[in-house]
């Protein structure tokens, strides 16, 4: 058999190997030395004018948490806003996470590829990490769980077996030993697949005839135990005292659900809980600087804001009115303007700018006589000289851009959009709504444009990004562009590191080209807690400061984390 060791953990529990993957420059495109393969444009570290040394460990915390859940499951999370809650209970193959190309060896001790095509994975599973229920975790467990993911109900988690990639089989070899076989390459396994999806105890899952109805707390391998939740309002964790990877520093962590952002700062501010784990909003940076009791983190959390076009709606289903569009967002103005300045700009494109998936050097750039020279090709004219273009058939439109009132930041970047494509002709007003309506409007296609945020999970995953082509509106582009069609053929076949990176790379500059939506900011990542309840977050890319490793020993962070404690200088 052939058997390449593609090791994404080394013979050290805790040591980190890191995959490098090919840098490709496109002479055409404005170059950005710094962009991706882990040369982070958003450092981390402290932003407040003090950097305090507050206690490393703690008994109990509190911390605000906006997204409102029921149980702690794959199925009830329900999206990726808050995937750190649930991996405080589950813990994957590999860890941290499959946003920055590298993984370090967690419940796996290593994962090989042992085919030549990179169909064929193996997993050797760690021996010793007990259940919270004291039971120990076997390999019949992963073997379990990803059957599950492949052949039950759907969550965020399932499409990395069932989708992208597609893992027809998963069968233990050994009693430690498991095996993954797919129909296509899948070159990426220890990068993506294995650092993403958690492990769920069979005992506990395979009698359950629909996932989504467990109300008994879920038992996990992770540093921290569920002990108590009420829906929509707390979830109350303690420590696992039989975690493998060691004690964790904080006993309790009550986390209190606070949906209303000036709720959540408010009972920041006032001592009601001690962190929140909700992005600062960049105003309140130089109102807070200098709190004596409040300290402001910044930290990649890889996180985005992008405007959507409904792309069922047949004139948004043409390449070149998208290109005019995306050359009249002048993204540099929304950072300004709306961020303060405390973000990157959107101009880069998808995916994110610091990811180590991302083309370095891709820009969009800013032109509205490019766009207005493009739409006037199209048709798009002011027939009726109200100042407006009409559509090529001479009829009048003004489109909206949806928002949901509940994330005031958005309501104003939409406000500018209306500006920018003003000043091109294009008549679009604000339509802000509460946010049960935002998410039936978007869900129904009845909208022209969105303004919505994508998690890292949408931003900074090679496979999710392919995986949005499973979905009808971005189908329907694979079924009009040809040469989309085949760049993304072309990902598919691809049977190593590097041919899928090169096939990845040129999907994304074809995707700025003739974008499906423009991205406007990706933020800073900002963050706020009470240094003198506990001060010892850690950064990890995709989660900012607040996730697992900031509450592990030091052991149990290497690899998965670098230290914020550091000030930035301004």
């Amino acid at each position: 058999m052939y058997r390449t060791i593609v090791r994404a953990a080394c013979a050290s529990a805790l040591a980190l190997c890191l995959v490098a993957s090919p840098m490709a420059h496109d002479a055409a495109l404005h170059a950005n030395p710094a962009a991706g393969n882990g040369s982070p444009h958003t450092a981390s570290g402290i932003l407040s004018a003090i950097n305090n040394d507050g206690p490393k460990t703690a008994d109990h915390l509190r911390i605000g948490i906006w997204n409102t859940a029921a149980n702690i499951t794959t199925y009830t999370i329900g999206n990726s806003w808050n995937d750190w809650v649930l991996y405080l209970a589950l813990d994957k193959l590999l860890e941290p996470s499959p946003y920055m190309s590298q993984g370090r060896s967690w419940l796996a001790t290593e994962v090989v590829q042992v085919s030549e095509d990179a169909r064929v994975w193996e997993a050797e599973i760690r021996q010793g990490v007990k259940w919270h229920d004291g039971t120990e975790m076997t390999a019949e467990d992963v073997v379990f769980t990803y059957n599950l993911y492949l052949n039950g109900p759907a969550n965020r988690w399932t499409h990395h077996v069932s989708d992208v990639p597609r893992i027809e089989q998963i069968e233990l070899i050994s009693p430690t030993r498991v095996r993954f076989t797919a129909p296509r390459p899948m070159p990426n396994f220890d990068l993506v697949t294995a650092p993403e999806l958690p492990i769920m105890q069979k005992k506990q899952w395979e009698g359950v005839e629909d996932p989504r109805t467990l109300t008994e707390p879920v038992i996990g391998t992770g540093p921290y135990k569920l002990v108590d939740y009420k829906a929509d309002e707390y979830y109350h964790f303690v420590a696992h005292e039989d975690f493998w990877g060691g004690a964790p520093t904080v006993k309790e962590l009550t986390l209190v659900m606070i949906k209303d952002p000036q709720t959540i700062f408010a009972a920041l501010k006032s001592g009601e809980i001690d962190a929140a784990a909700r992005a600062l909003p960049p105003e309140m940076v130089d109102q807070w600087r200098n709190d004596p009791a409040i300290e402001i983190a910044q930290a990649p959390s890889l996180w985005g804001t992008w405007m959507q076009m409904n792309l069922n709606d047949p004139v948004f289903n043409n390449r070149d009115l998208r290109y005019a569009l995306s050359v009249a967002v002048d993204a540099d103005e929304l950072v300004e303007r709306v961020m303060l300045g405390r973000a990157q700009s959107g101009k880069h494109g998808w995916p994110h700018l610091d990811s180590t998936w991302t083309k370095p050097g891709l820009e969009v750039g800013y032109d509205t006589e490019l766009a207005m020279t493009g739409l006037d090709t199209l048709g798009f004219r002011d027939t009726d000289g109200d100042g407006f273009r009409d559509l090529p058939d001479g009829t009048p439109f003004d489109w909206r851009i949806v928002v949901s009132t509940n994330q005031p930041l958005y309501v104003r970047a939409a406000e500018v959009m209306v500006e920018q494509f003003a000043q091109i002709g294009i008549r679009t007003h604000v339509e802000a709504v509460d946010q049960a309506t935002f998410n039936s409007l978007t869900t129904d296609g009845n909208y022209e444009f969105s303004i919505s945020e994508i998690t890292p999970h949408g931003l900074a995953d090679q496979d999710q990004y392919m995986q949005f082509y499973s979905g009808a509106q971005m189908k329907k582009l694979l079924e009009t562009e040809p040469e989309r069609l085949a760049l993304y053929n072309q990902w598919w076949e691809a049977d190593s590191r590097d041919a899928r990176q090169d096939a990845h790379f040129a999907l994304q500059e074809y995707e700025l080209n003739y974008p499906s939506r423009f991205m406007l900011w990706y933020p800073d990542g900002l963050f706020a807690y009470r240094w003198q309840s506990y001060d010892n977050y850690v950064s990890s890319f995709g989660y900012g400061i607040f996730h697992k490793y900031s509450f592990l020993p030091e052991a149990g962070r290497i690899g998965t984390s670098e230290s914020i404690d550091q000030l930035i200088e301004e």
